[in-house]
């Protein structure tokens, strides 16, 4: 079976600044709505996955934040327009028949990171789609990363699995974990070591390998890039867990899959003035089947 994952607060935070402005009949925000319907069908037309499932981040703190009072600290809020559109997101979702996952303590990329296990584990292929680069680290023989990114209407996906993260990067997937222990992530408020970026850090793993051996091997460094590395030590290992996503978080896969059925989106659609879509018989009948 072929399962797709969503990053929901991604792909509707992409949709939101990928679309341009648009609103329902009554005032209504929509374009992030209309934006992530529209990267749904065209994930669906194109990998026809027997299942949807989508992960979405709670307000509350998570691991991370009760580990680091600055993790992702620099973000800003929601903007208005974009929050007025969670209701009619979850309502699009749960008319679909879309399973929707949120645990509070974790953020999406752990919810998927454990259903891409869950779903390897019981021999089925998992398509996590996200425009989060960290999820890269997910990618294994049965778990593929679909990074996409909208803009002005478009979408356009690439998708990763273990080859092409090697290609890119010249590491392992589970070696950028360490990559971003060095250079930390200015996204997320991860520090890092202080000195090292992106082009150091990708020098020192293809050298070295891991934390650890770098660290085993500190002699072997210039003077300057040593100190660094030292005094950076404390703040490095914890940058490592800040970046692991959790593959255990407390989320199970149903065990049956439920029969296929069509949804009738019509009065949704109408509501919110979507006329591509009511003229559109294949995308307003769509549906999966789901576990």
């Amino acid at each position: 079976m072929k399962i797709l994952a969503l990053d929901g607060n991604s792909l509707l935070n992409r949709a939101y600044y990928g679309v341009m402005p648009l609103n329902a009949p009554d005032g209504t925000p929509t374009n992030a709505v209309y934006g992530f319907i529209n990267i749904l069908n065209k994930l669906k037309n194109e990998h026809n996955p027997d299942a949807v499932y989508v992960a979405q981040d709670l307000k509350a703190p998570t691991f991370r934040h009760k580990l680091y009072d600055g993790y992702k600290a620099t973000r800003h809020g929601m903007p208005d327009e974009l929050a007025a559109q969670i209701p009619i997101y979850n309502e699009y979702l749960d008319l679909c028949g879309i399973t929707r996952y949120a645990v509070e303590g974790y953020e999406a990329d752990d919810l998927l990171g454990t259903l891409g296990r869950l779903c390897g584990n019981a021999g089925h292929d998992c398509y996590i789609v996200t425009g989060d680069r960290d999820a890269l680290q997910l990618a294994s023989d049965r778990v593929s990363i679909i990074h996409i990114l909208s803009r002005l209407g478009r979408t356009e996906t690439v998708i990763y699995t273990p080859e092409t993260v090697f290609e890119r990067y010249g590491l392992t997937p589970a070696q950028l974990i360490d990559l971003k222990a060095l250079m930390g992530d200015k996204s997320d408020n991860i520090p890092g070591i202080v000195g090292v970026g992106e082009k150091t850090a990708l020098d020192l793993m293809r050298r070295f390998g891991s934390l650890e051996t770098i660290y085993e091997h500190l002699d072997e460094l210039t003077p300057s890039m040593k100190s660094k590395i030292e005094n950076g030590k404390e703040m490095a290992y914890l940058s490592r867990t800040l970046s692991r996503i959790d593959i255990n978080a407390p989320v199970d896969l149903p065990n049956a899959l439920n029969p296929e059925e069509s949804r009738d989106l019509t009065d949704f659609y109408k509501k919110l003035g979507f006329k591509k879509f009511l003229n559109n018989k294949k995308t307003q009948n769509e549906q999966l089947s789901l576990f």
